[in-house]
């Protein structure tokens, strides 16, 4: 059932100087004018010789989600959780209750 239709401005940018390759990068955006300017950055790139992209870590996970009632105690929990005896006994609860 189509309720309704959104214009969305598409364009292609570049040549992109990537790796030794150069390449054309499409893009989809509600902003029309980051097109333009995504465009300039790939010329101020390829003027300044290029650049070069790698792969760390490619790859899926799953972590369980944690609801808080605030942003500061999201970050009260990470820094807690950052310790490494913090950390071991949450991945203890954590695993014995995940499928």
């Amino acid at each position: 059932m189509v309720i309704g239709f959104v214009p969305l401005p598409v364009g292609v940018v570049g040549p992109l100087m990537l790796n030794g390759g150069r390449i054309q990068v499409p893009m989809a955006t509600t902003e029309g004018a980051l097109v333009a300017s995504t465009n300039r950055g790939c010329r101020a790139i390829a003027l300044s010789g290029g650049c070069v992209a790698s792969l760390y870590g490619d790859g899926m996970t799953r972590a369980p989600v944690l609801r808080l009632e605030s942003a500061a105690m999201a970050t009260q929990l990470k820094l807690w959780i950052e310790k490494r005896e913090n950390f071991s006994k949450i991945k203890e609860v954590i695993n014995n209750i995940s499928a």
